[in-house]
């Protein structure tokens, strides 16, 4: 009888926990590792949406196309942790206007649904907006709530057999033949050995620091993101800039309040520091164009995360760094059975986990179709 393989992942955020999913569901012995508990990092700091893709469609149409895709899937699968809001471009007047005809078309060749919506349409259902928009355009975007994703995910890969380690830290690795043997975790003190046959680093901004304690190498260019949640529902919506991603051009609805953001600021360390006040009233500048009245509501509290992107080796600077995810597979580096997943976004995260089990599986000669796309959340 051919031995089950065993999986370590290391991270317990969306990607990891989408990939430990992806694991169970194909088959494989999983033990997922956390250090804090579940989606304590960058996967719940964030404004929490999951994307229609429109965002994205002008600079990265790969990509905003992908976000589509997976937002109707991560709709079907765990409707329980998404609501269908919907989202608006709001075209201002110092707005770039070539950017109009870029959007439309880029989101017909993305097949992401776009619709022009009256003004007077908007300004009747969100009060708060600027009344000297000049077009609006809707768009299917969604909100997903972490802490509910998180719970699904979680009792999903236990029914299905696989273990879940939370504030477990991961100190060290055994190698042995150019193979990762087994790692050491610490808990309360505590230091345990667990043996796998395989290993995926699915540690977001914390990735290059798993890979350094097997002498391997992962470039990421880590940006700090933060935002401002105010109380209330200011709107009914998803409301953004009809431009290019920039910092301050989102407003989002969260149950009783409503999240503006965000910032981007290139950073070294993963762990997150508190929102400057310098960036809070960049902040609060920013909203005010598209919201005048924004300083009658009190912001009471502020959020900020890491995010682990890709840098390419040629890009535009131009631009905003891609959003696509990587897949490293340290093969070249001398380990054969060591895998890192980078980048992506919390919308991609199950997209991110079909990649990276796909290329495990061929190390194995494991051929499981992947089935997390369309197997519903267990009763």
């Amino acid at each position: 009888m051919v031995k089950t393989p065993r999986i370590i992942v290391i991270g317990g955020g969306a990607t990891g926990c989408g990939v430990a999913r992806d694991l169970v569901l194909r088959g494989y012995e999983t033990i997922l590792i956390e250090t804090g508990n579940l989606g304590s990092g960058t996967s719940s700091r964030s404004h929490g949406m999951l994307q229609s893709g429109a965002r994205y469609a002008v600079t990265e149409t790969t990509f905003a196309a992908e976000c589509y895709r997976e937002r109707n899937i991560i709709s079907k699968i765990f409707p329980q942790a998404v609501k269908l809001i919907g989202g608006l471009f709001i075209r201002l007047a110092n707005d770039p206007e070539d950017y109009l005809e870029k959007f439309i078309k880029c989101c017909e060749i993305a097949k992401i649904p776009v619709k022009e919506i009256r003004v007077k349409d908007v300004l009747n259902r969100e009060k708060e907006l600027n009344k000297n928009i000049l077009k609006a355009f809707h768009v299917p975007d969604a909100l997903v709530y972490p802490p509910k994703l998180f719970n699904l995910l979680a009792k999903e890969i236990k029914a299905y057999g696989g273990k879940i380690l939370t504030n477990h830290k991961v100190v060290s690795i055994k190698l042995s033949n150019n193979l990762a043997r087994s790692i050491q975790v610490s808990h309360n003190g505590i230091k345990t050995n667990i043996e796998c046959d395989g290993i995926i680093n699915a540690a977001g901004p914390w990735s290059k620091e798993v890979a350094k304690l097997i002498d391997q190498n992962v470039e990421l260019q880590l940006t700090r993101g933060c935002g401002i949640f105010f109380k209330g529902q200011l709107v009914n919506q998803a409301i953004n800039r009809c431009r290019i991603p920039n910092n301050n051009d989102i407003m989002c609805p969260s149950g009783k309040e409503s999240l503006w953001g965000t910032t981007s600021e290139i950073v070294n360390d993963p762990e997150t520091p508190s929102t400057r006040p310098d960036e809070i009233n960049d902040l609060l500048l920013g909203a005010q164009e598209l919201f005048p009245n924004i300083k009658n509501y009190k912001p009471f509290r502020t959020w900020s995360g890491v995010r682990p992107l890709v840098k390419p080796k040629k890009f535009n600077k131009n631009l905003p760094l891609p959003r696509s995810h990587l897949v490293i597979d340290h093969k070249e580096t001398g380990l054969n059975n060591f895998l890192t997943i980078c980048g992506g976004a919390l919308t991609t995260h199950r997209l991110m986990a079909e990649d990276v089990v796909n290329k495990l599986g061929k190390k194995f000669d494991i051929d499981i179709a992947c089935s997390s796309h369309k197997t519903p959340l267990l009763n």
